[in-house]
């Protein structure tokens, strides 16, 4: 479990302060003040900068961006996402925007930590000779620097997904690269870089990372058979390390990131084809071999095959308070929408709308894939040990009945851990994990990546499988076994197919609001969101009435986010994307 050393991480505090800041400060007080020889002296001190920015890892579902799609509501009219969602979105206006924290900070600290690790005292202890300290000092160097850059990576395609398109003078940009420490007496009007230069700086960043680390946080067997290396691999790089950033993931990040450049938002201008997307997802694929999702593996931390990378556990019940419905003392805040109930097909795989489905308008949550079943409350479900009634006889969880009630007809299931008593007579707590990276997404870019490059039967990168093998895979892991649906699809159909599945797969997980923007998917942008109101007859059938509950109001140009308008003001060499 990665430790965050919080006595030195508060101790570079005002370090950090001074180094990332474009704002002058009065010298503090020497006992107050980190100096970079100190950095290079103390290994703990060095370490803590590069930790620092694994503290700005997300490490809660917040299910913000959800609810700004297609996807879901939220019942907190005040949401920051919300107000984006319904026209309030703007260079001044932006609850998604990566720009002064991930381009001005972190990155920051990355790169000051990559310049002064080869003269940090790594592994310095007196107890163990020279050549011993050697070893050591080396094997840590080498896994901490290939953090430093999977880390830089990640932020790097946080910058591009969140701020890179089409710019105002018609070409396509991403951010400026940052690869050496800026002070504050530095230029720091810096112009944007092409989307190409930032791919390949990513993919640069990544095959750094590759090349350092582990594939994945394992120990190696010790004993007077094996190499006595072993055991200072394992103290220096082995397993106690398993929530940081490690080979594997470092190549699930490529993935993302090509994925996203062969997309027809950033297709233009990336230099990155389908082909090359596919290869490199599914090679990763290939390497890993078989990945097990049971719908249930999202708070699990070890010897667990689908999560590559995740945050330490974390006894708490912040996620439940939030989503809860409110009769059983939960907020209610993230409300599914009745289109994303529609994507879920019926068990047999076919969509609800295909003659052959066997959906029943009477009886529309029976025989559904079970992930439908996983990841939604609905309608007479039973959720942590109750009946949930959602429909307009209920005074607490139906539609509308609170502010805490749902808007849709639906709460949200997934990632809830039904244990958790939120009664505040005798509040409990649970393990949590946040996931930053699992299988089931490098199953999905590579799927999409291959039926685009070569359509969904071709196996051209001698993989043993094609794009159909691994969606079959996938969706006979949620139940569905004689799947006649996939049988007859060609490309354009599989496209559909695909991008259906990594909306249900994915959901909630905050992929749908980038992903219908790298599709340009104006549709599913700027459509309405639609709820179920359920009310009876004399003789005691449900009615089901399908409404609208909220429009989306995005214009073709908000495919691509804006960079901030404080930054264009300040910079005169940022040149703003189209629209903004």
């Amino acid at each position: 479990m990665m430790k965050k050393n919080i006595q030195f991480l508060l101790q570079l505090m005002v370090f950090l302060m001074l180094f990332t800041s474009c704002e002058n400060y009065l010298d503090p007080n020497n006992e107050n003040f980190i100096s970079e020889e100190d950095l290079i002296s103390n290994m703990s001190y060095a370490e803590g900068l590069l930790l620092s920015a694994y503290q700005e890892l997300p490490n809660d579902y917040y299910f913000e961006t959800d609810v700004a799609t297609d996807d879901a509501v939220t019942n907190n009219l005040n949401s920051g996402n919300r107000r984006m969602a319904i026209g309030e979105w703007g260079s001044t206006f932006n609850p998604v925007s990566e720009w002064e924290t991930s381009n001005v900070a972190i990155i920051n600290r990355i790169n000051k930590f990559l310049e002064i690790s080869p003269s940090v005292q790594w592994a310095l202890d007196q107890r163990l000779d020279e050549a011993t300290n050697a070893i050591r000092a080396g094997l840590i160097e080498k896994r901490l620097r290939g953090e430093a850059y999977g880390l830089r990576a990640w932020y790097k395609l946080k910058l591009l997904q969140h701020h890179g398109g089409k710019a105002a003078d018609g070409r396509m940009l991403g951010f400026p690269i940052i690869n050496s420490s800026l002070h504050p007496s530095d230029d720091w009007n810096l112009p944007r870089n092409t989307i190409a230069e930032c791919v390949a700086s990513i993919f640069d960043d990544c095959d750094m990372a590759i090349e350092s680390l582990p594939a994945n946080w394992e120990n190696k067997p010790v004993g007077p058979d094996y190499p006595e290396e072993n055991a200072y691999f394992n103290e220096t790089s082995g397993a106690r390390f398993e929530n940081r950033l490690n080979g594997n993931a470092a190549r699930a990040i490529k993935a993302r990131t090509a994925l996203l450049a062969a997309s027809p938002a950033f297709a233009e201008g990336s230099n990155v084809t389908w082909e090359e997307a596919a290869r490199i997802a599914g090679t990763l694929l290939k390497d890993l071999g078989e990945l097990y999702d049971d719908n249930h593996t999202f708070f699990k931390e070890t010897g667990n095959k689908e999560i590559l990378w995740n945050q330490s556990l974390r006894q708490i019940r912040t996620w439940e308070q939030n989503n809860f419905p409110p009769s059983q003392f939960g907020y209610g805040r993230t409300n599914p929408s009745q289109n994303l109930v529609d994507a879920f097909p019926m068990a047999n795989g076919y969509p609800i709308n295909h003659p052959e489905s066997g959906y029943d308008v009477a009886n529309p949550y029976t025989n559904r894939d079970q992930r439908f079943y996983d990841y939604i409350v609905y309608n007479g479900s039973t959720f942590s040990g109750d009946k949930v009634v959602t429909d307009q006889t209920s005074d607490l969880d139906g539609i509308n009945a609170t502010d805490f009630s749902t808007r849709t007809g639906y709460y949200l299931k997934k990632f809830m851990n039904e244990s958790i008593n939120l009664n505040p007579t005798r509040p409990t707590n649970a393990p949590h994990s946040y996931t930053l990276v699992r299988m089931t997404e490098v199953l999905l870019n590579y799927a999409e990546a291959a039926n685009e490059a070569w359509g969904p039967d071709a196996d051209p990168l001698n993989l043993g499988f094609t794009a159909k093998d691994k969606i079959a895979e996938l969706r006979q892991r949620a139940g569905i076994s004689d799947d006649g649906f996939l049988s007859g699809l060609d490309q354009d159909g599989f496209r559909d197919l695909i991008h259906n599945e990594r909306r249900i797969s994915l959901c909630f997980e905050g992929f749908r609001f980038w992903d219908i923007r790298r599709w340009m998917d104006n549709d599913a942008i700027d459509g309405s969101v639609k709820g179920v109101f359920i009310s009876s007859d004399l003789d005691g059938n449900k009615i089901y009435e399908y409404r609208d509950v909220e429009e989306r109001r995005f214009q073709p140009y908000m495919i691509y986010g804006p960079i901030p308008y404080q930054e264009i003001v300040k910079a005169s060499n940022l040149v703003q994307n189209q629209g903004w």
